[in-house]
């Protein structure tokens, strides 16, 4: 079992690496980035390396981006002597999306057994959009990798059959730990933990134990985002959990002429205005939280006279994300969309196939049985509903359901195993008949 996973994560590294070296020999050149974003992330990363002050886009953006794909960039900085080339860094993501792939299959060995754990690790192995977040210089490569280790932290919290109270405690402790990392790296994150820590603990069966556990693991995520917290304090003098960019995506996603894809051409328009009001002597905080402020008050208003817009705007952008061919051109070649393409239908097939099984399974489970099998979906599940309500209102794309459908992954080595069960059933019973002819 050992070499196997030692295989499966050789595997895993050899096709990120070689994914990297190959996208980054596809750009203008070696020291070229394909997004806006990654490079926003680049220089952010350089300037905790030199100790500089930490902003992006000139003094009216001190909260544009959260601090922690930054510091995993700054420390490569370090690593190569504050002169790492571009495809080093996207070499560090692979390294991030192998371990992810192992914490996967960690995950379903828990809910599972060994044998669906390596079948899901083999399947977040070759996965190509997984394959493409450990590529890419954005934040859902290594936002991944946590999120993981928060979904097998909340088992041993709230769900491992047998498991010390000392034990359940440390894990709620895990819980809050990876939470805050993963929100630091991917600010959208924000509202999962305290609405999947809620949801188990009204409809858990122990629920003052688990409240205390809930209560434990968001103290040590306040813990951890705190520094954060006091640094935007200190900046705006006013509380910002994540970034200042809240007002302009939701404006991007609730807007006239608003397709449910990223436009930001109506930025000029809004700094214009603030602008403009700023001259007036009507300020209060920083430009950068009232321009923000401006943002998010006309999304709301926006929003509020148009409901039915809004209402047919959440499907739209339902339709775009769980789309199973991408929805630009711009995404490589056809071949690469292709393989996108069937990766994807692949991996929900099998999704869709552990879950029929556990509805169809013969003879019927125990009561308890019944209920972890459900526990199990809902777990493996949460990040799926959890960010496709979140883009429901913000804008979608395939890329935000990439961690999503890695956590699917453990389902769909659940349906690998049902697969290799019904075919060697099938070998049995067709045994048995040719020894009776």
């Amino acid at each position: 079992m050992v070499v196997a996973w030692i295989a499966i994560f050789a595997v895993a590294l050899a096709l990120r690496c070689g994914a990297s070296v190959y996208w980054q020999n596809q750009q203008a050149d070696q020291n070229a980035f394909a997004f806006g974003d990654s490079f926003s992330y680049w220089v952010l990363g350089h300037q905790i390396y030199l100790g500089e002050e930490y902003r992006f886009g000139g003094d009216n953006a001190m909260v544009a981006r959260a601090p922690g794909f930054p510091l995993l960039i700054a420390g490569w900085h370090w690593l190569f002597a504050g002169k790492p080339s571009v495809v080093s860094v996207r070499i560090m993501n692979s390294i991030l999306g192998a371990f992810t792939v192992l914490v996967i299959g960690w995950f379903a060995t828990l809910l599972f057994d060994r044998q669906v754990g390596l079948y899901a690790g083999i399947l977040a192995t070759i996965y190509p959009g997984a394959i493409a977040m450990s590529t890419l210089i954005l934040s859902e490569g290594p936002f991944c990798l946590f999120m993981a280790l928060e979904l097998v932290a909340l088992y041993y919290c709230m769900l491992a059959p047998q498991c010390s109270s000392s034990g359940r405690r440390r894990a709620a402790v895990f819980v809050g730990i990876n939470a805050a990392v993963a929100v630091l790296i991917r600010p959208s994150w924000l509202l999962y933990t305290p609405l999947v820590l809620f949801a188990i603990c009204l409809f858990g069966k122990d629920r003052r134990v688990h409240v205390s556990h809930a209560l434990l693991a968001m103290l040590a995520f306040a813990l951890v985002t705190t520094p954060w917290w006091v640094r935007n304090y200190q900046v705006t003098g006013r509380f910002v959990p994540t970034t200042l960019q809240v007002g302009a995506s939701l404006y991007d996603g609730l807007r006239p002429g608003a397709t449910g894809a990223s436009d930001m051409s109506f930025m000029p328009e809004f700094y214009r205005q603030q602008t403009q009001q700023d001259a007036a002597g009507q300020t209060q905080g920083t430009y950068e939280y009232r321009l923000n402020a401006r943002l998010r008050d006309a999304a709301v208003a926006w929003a509020s006279e148009h409901p039915v817009e809004v209402m047919r705007l959440a499907v739209v952008k339902v339709l775009r994300m769980w789309n199973p061919f991408p929805n630009s051109d711009s995404v490589g070649s056809s071949t690469s969309r292709l393989v996108i393409s069937l990766g994807y239908l692949g991996m929900m097939s099998l999704t869709l196939l552990a879950v029929v099984s556990m509805i169809r399974r013969k003879p019927p489970l125990a009561d308890g049985a019944k209920r972890a099998s459900w526990r199990i979906v809902v777990l493996c599940s949460s990040p799926a509903v959890y960010f496709t309500a979140l883009h429901m209102v913000f804008v979608s794309s395939i890329r935000y359901r990439q961690p999503a459908v890695l956590t699917l992954s453990v389902l769909a080595g659940a349906g690998v195993a049902s697969c290799v069960a019904r075919f060697k059933q099938s070998e049995i019973l067709g045994s048995q008949g040719g020894g009776d002819g």
